[in-house]
């Protein structure tokens, strides 16, 4: 029966475009590596501030609330396409047999 609803109502090239908005948002944000790069040196930042630690990563004259906006700003749009993606692959998940998943 959920089988049969989705041949009905669900539209599969829409996880193309998932993917294709995916990259675009990752070209945005520098690449995952870009990401985890930020977040570290985010880290060297606030443990410089915090614990009054030598630097071991160069701050390149940033501030340690401006990286952290920053960071937040690129992490919402992440969790954007992420909550559009749950949204979208919900329907496949209702093809679990009953008492699987």
């Amino acid at each position: 029966m959920a089988l049969e609803n989705l041949r009905d109502s669900f539209d599969t090239s829409q996880l193309l475009r998932l993917v294709d908005r995916l990259d675009v948002c990752l070209v945005e944000l520098g690449g995952i590596t870009s990401i985890r790069d930020e977040l570290l040196r985010l880290h060297a930042m606030a443990l410089t501030l915090i614990d009054g630690t030598v630097p071991t990563v160069p701050a390149e004259n940033a501030c340690v609330w401006e990286t952290a906006e920053s960071m937040r700003l690129d992490l919402e749009s992440l969790s954007l396409w992420i909550r559009d993606a749950q949204l979208m692959t919900a329907p496949l998940r209702g093809l679990a047999p009953h008492g699987g998943a």
